[in-house]
């Protein structure tokens, strides 16, 4: 969840808007009246493509949707992947609400466990921090644009990113957020946005950037490369949440609404077929959690040493007209043979990952760590009976 809410606190963190009047201005005049007229924005569509590394692993989201204001209201269609897995979400948010969509089922939860809490003055914020760095931008113009771009490096240029950040820590309170955001150091930043000649809508931006961020003597490095591209400036009509997702959403995110904490033994008085397990657990871990999801029939089993190394095992029945495995075919994959099954195996580096099915049941198996190799990750997946 941390790497969706990141994603969705961004879409809002770079748009832009404004009006102004012609004439010759320099790049402190264009990125100031565009900051004057955000204000003005009231509705927009926006399109999203991102790729980004965080801790060694490859990532993309695509996105396309809609955002309006007064009262403010986004609804998203997304399409998360990583190795090995593609994940499809639909989100709407309202004031203070919100609904995301996951294996067919709607979810309702509050903006803030989302990551988003304020569309208007996020935007606002952003664009007055761009202000700020007025005079390291290069402005040209291309057809009816002002092409602002921005090449650094620097801890400085963190405010620029941070509401990106921030968002994977959820809700900190004030104090321990303002200590997070002085742990991110930039190391690289490019940054590019297009502002239209005429109105100074910001209608695209382009970031590239390679941080870390730095915590208790423990650095994590991030790579974000993305576009965004803005359009039907003030021509959506107000975003109203659909009946049915109201009345059909579970309620009390984080309460059971991804399954219920409970013992193996109790989950298996639930399920007509037989908990798989690993068998072989290798000193220094237990297992640590074992939930279970009543709606898909899905057990994840959490095996743990410390923080950092650690792996789960998840199963979910593969009869059935809608069962299938929700795992993108298209990714690369090495096949290896898991108890006599033929599974595909996915290599991370220092995140591992196995997919098969044996017996009736889907079985993805997943995890990594300092203490965790390809053979010692296979030999674990072998014991799973």
């Amino acid at each position: 969840m941390k790497q969706f809410t990141i994603l969705v606190i961004f879409l809002f963190s770079f748009v832009l808007s404004g009006c102004g009047t012609q004439g010759n201005l320099d790049k402190t005049d264009v990125l100031s009246r565009a900051s004057a007229a955000v204000e003005s924005l009231n509705s927009y569509s926006i399109e999203m493509n991102m790729d980004f590394n965080l801790m060694e692993i490859d990532n993309t989201l695509v996105a396309t949707g809609d955002i309006t204001h007064n009262p403010d209201t986004m609804y998203l269609d997304m399409k998360m992947g990583m190795p090995g897995m593609t994940m499809d979400f639909e989100t709407y948010v309202h004031e203070d609400e919100a609904y995301m969509s996951m294996f067919g089922d709607w979810i309702k939860m509050s903006p803030e466990e989302m990551g988003v809490t304020d569309f208007d003055q996020l935007t606002k914020e952003q664009m007055d921090k761009l202000v700020q760095f007025s005079d390291q931008f290069e402005m040209t113009e291309e057809n009816n644009m002002y092409v602002l771009t921005l090449s650094g490096q620097g801890d400085e240029y963190s405010v620029l990113i941070e509401d990106l950040v921030q968002s994977s820590m959820g809700n900190l309170p004030d104090d321990a957020m303002d200590e997070f955001v002085q742990s991110i150091k930039v190391n690289h930043l490019d940054l590019e946005i297009h502002i239209d000649k005429k109105t100074f809508m910001q209608m695209a931006q382009i970031i590239n950037t390679d941080i870390e961020i730095v915590e208790e003597g423990t650095t994590t490095p991030m790579h974000l490369e993305g576009r965004y591209d803005i359009s039907n400036i003030n021509e959506i009509e107000p975003i109203e949440i659909p009946a049915d997702v109201r009345e059909n959403a579970v309620e009390d995110f984080g309460e059971g609404s991804f399954g219920e904490e409970m013992s193996i033994e109790e989950i298996q008085e639930k399920v007509d077929f037989s908990i798989p397990q690993v068998t072989q657990i290798p000193e220094g871990y237990s297992l640590t959690q074992s939930i279970y999801d009543e709606s898909m029939e899905m057990i994840m089993l959490n095996y743990d040493k410390d923080f950092e190394n650690g792996f789960m095992l998840s199963v979910f029945p593969s009869e059935g007209e809608d069962a299938e495995m929700p795992y993108d075919e298209a990714m690369d994959g090495e096949t290896v043979i898991i108890n006599g099954n033929e599974a595909i195996f996915y290599d991370m580096e220092m995140f591992y990952g196995l997919t098969w099915e044996q017996n009736g049941l889907f079985i993805d198996f997943s995890g990594g760590g300092p203490d965790i190799n390809k053979e010692m990750f296979l030999e674990i997946a072998e014991s799973i009976k």
